[in-house]
């Protein structure tokens, strides 16, 4: 292959894919094996007793986690729509209880997390004002400043003190963290900065955000838009007050040497930047011999390793990345698996490297249903298969491109002309347009009948008149 065609090439950045997971409030739940979760769903909805529904609340409470785990689980199984729909379905499904329920205010609490499913979704798709407009009305609803609408549904505010004493605890905090936790989120997934920053001044101030936890999660938002706005300087202050907001006990405090690290790495201060990882890896060797089994530990490996790989340091980034694959691969994380593993395929340097983790990456990409990671993998081996053959890499990336179209948010639409690009490339290269991809990998089924099986189930409670509308 030429040289001008592999630097034209570009790769997944793997550090985009991080930007809102946050050190406060890192994301660190695993995210299990999709077939596994459909079947829990199915057996739990087989349990659930249709006629006890209106008299049971912990009938209603396990139907509602079904419904929301079930619309969680067709998002990452990349059926956006079909998401919507239970999200949709679910919202009527609880409206209609409500009207005869004896336990109205926990039909009504379970309106609301559909809801704020639905925004996020919108915010995934670059719908950013239909996604901010929910959580503000969310936001204000839990104030008991106004009702809430939903699809021709209406929560009366004077109903909110009821649903918070049938809720769990961390629900006045969801409430409270829609206009500000979601919102950044979606801010920072269309990458807009500049409204991240306001967002922190509007708000910082107010009266419902001075715990703790608000407090960090504003100074973290504020060091990261001015990093991304070019203020270094300032990025570091607004992180050293939010250090000092943290729990002196908090693993925060670990993961913030990630964000320290990569403000350093950007404003070209890279002794300092290879200090900072220094600290934080000797950090995690102090505590994982204590704490293995927190997921956690995974993603700051990951992390760790990622930030050493931005900064050239391949071989000081070999270490953290195998630990966290190797964490991953215990705990069933495969996208957390895929992550490491791409990453680990870019640090390999020998032949033995390359082909072990180009082997790795490829099994995990036969073998998962989470479709944007799949997506991934298949984009990393098109661009790293142009080692082995021209042919193979150029199947790989149509598969990539295929399956990032299919999904509409933001970062898919980005990442699917990115594939375009290099696939316009080799096929350019090799003369050839639309060639039957071949039998690559082993064969896997495109949708799993578990997986549908609960979005039929779950359908099957929603009432008849609504089936339509949603």
């Amino acid at each position: 292959m030429s040289t001008n065609l592999l630097t034209t090439d570009a790769r997944c950045d793997l550090t985009r894919l991080e930007r809102t997971n946050m050190v406060t409030k890192l994301e660190d739940r695993v995210k299990v094996d999709l077939v596994a979760l459909s079947k829990l769903i199915l057996e739990n909805l087989s349990s659930c007793d249709s006629g006890s529904l209106p008299h049971s609340p912990e009938m209603l409470k396990r139907i509602a986690v079904q419904f929301n785990q079930g619309a969680l689980l067709q998002y990452q199984y990349g059926e956006i729509q079909r998401a919507e729909i239970l999200c949709r379905a679910s919202i009527e499904f609880f409206a209609e209880l409500s009207s005869y329920s004896e336990h109205r205010a926990l039909c009504l609490a379970s309106m609301v997390a559909p809801y704020v499913n639905l925004a996020r979704i919108y915010g995934q798709k670059g719908e950013v004002k239909e996604s901010v407009s929910i959580f503000e009305d969310i936001y204000r609803f839990g104030l008991e400043q106004q009702d809430l609408y939903m699809f021709g549904h209406r929560i009366p505010a004077v109903d909110v003190p009821a649903i918070i004493a049938v809720s769990e605890r961390s629900f006045p905090k969801l409430l409270l963290s829609c206009r500000v936790v979601e919102a950044a989120r979606v801010l920072q997934t269309v990458e807009d900065y500049s409204a991240l920053f306001a967002l922190v001044e509007r708000n910082a101030d107010r009266t419902e955000y001075q715990d703790p936890f608000f407090k960090q999660y504003f100074l973290e938002v504020k060091s990261r838009a001015l990093l991304h706005l070019g203020q270094y300087d300032m990025a570091i202050e607004a992180l050293e007050e939010c250090c000092r907001v943290m729990s002196s006990t908090n693993t925060d405090r670990i993961v913030a040497h990630l964000l320290l690290s990569q403000i350093y790495r950007e404003s070209d201060r890279a002794d300092l930047a290879g200090e900072t990882l220094n600290k934080l890896e000797n950090h995690l060797s102090s505590v994982e011999q204590f704490v293995r089994r927190l997921p956690i530990l995974r993603q700051i490996a990951y992390r760790l390793a990622l930030e050493r790989y931005e900064m050239g340091d391949h071989a000081g980034a070999l270490a953290p990345a195998e630990k966290a694959f190797r964490w991953c691969s215990e705990l069933n994380d495969q996208p957390g698996s895929i992550k490491a593993a791409i990453l680990l395929l870019r640090i390999g340097s020998d032949d033995d490297a390359f082909r072990h983790w180009y082997g790795e990456l490829r099994q995990l990409a036969s073998t998962t249903f989470f479709r944007l990671e799949r997506a991934c993998a298949y984009w990393e081996l098109g661009l790293s298969t142009a080692r082995l053959g021209l042919e193979e890499s150029r199947r790989f990336l149509e598969d990539s491109y295929d399956l990032y179209r299919s999904i509409p948010f933001v970062d898919s639409r980005r990442s699917s002309e990115a594939v375009k690009r290099s696939l316009e490339l080799r096929m350019h290269t090799t003369g050839g347009h639309g060639v039957a991809p071949l039998q690559l990998l082993p064969a896997l089924p495109a949708y799993s009948s578990s997986i549908d099986a609960t979005f039929d189930a779950l359908m099957e409670y929603v009432p008849k008149p609504h089936l339509s509308v949603c």
